[in-house]
């Protein structure tokens, strides 16, 4: 690959992982997203903007990991990051569906309770 196209490569990198850490910084900020979820995204801009920057540790990394192509063994990363982000939202999903049956289960028996009290009480009130 040559140079002028590999600089480009950098850049558009760069970029893309100046975009994630800003619009998940914004996203926090006007608490569109929550804290805990925005570190992971966070730590995916991070990542992406390090190997983007230092050309030579992405040729590390992907020697370390056993890939001789250096960008396929990036995009792998990313796509187990996706991959990660997508179960963690499953697990997110599951949760807030058993919560809610909860607490239209509760809102039910409340309700029932009302109406036995409004019908006690016009019972009552016509005695």
């Amino acid at each position: 690959m040559d140079g002028e196209h590999m600089y480009s490569v950098q850049i558009m990198g760069v970029a893309f992982s100046l975009i994630i850490i800003i619009s998940v910084f914004l996203m926090v900020r006007a608490r569109m997203i929550k804290e805990k979820y925005s570190l992971v995204w966070f730590l995916i801009g991070l990542f992406t903007l390090v190997m983007s920057v230092f050309k030579g540790m992405m040729d590390w990394f992907s020697n370390l990991i056993g890939i001789d192509y250096a960008p396929s063994a990036f995009f792998s990363i990313l796509i187990a990051c996706a991959y990660l982000l997508l179960l963690n939202t499953s697990v997110s999903i599951s949760s807030l569906k058993m919560h809610n049956k909860a607490l239209t289960q509760e809102l039910g028996l409340t309700k029932l309770r009302l109406e036995e009290l409004e019908k006690k009480m016009n019972e009552g009130g016509r005695n």
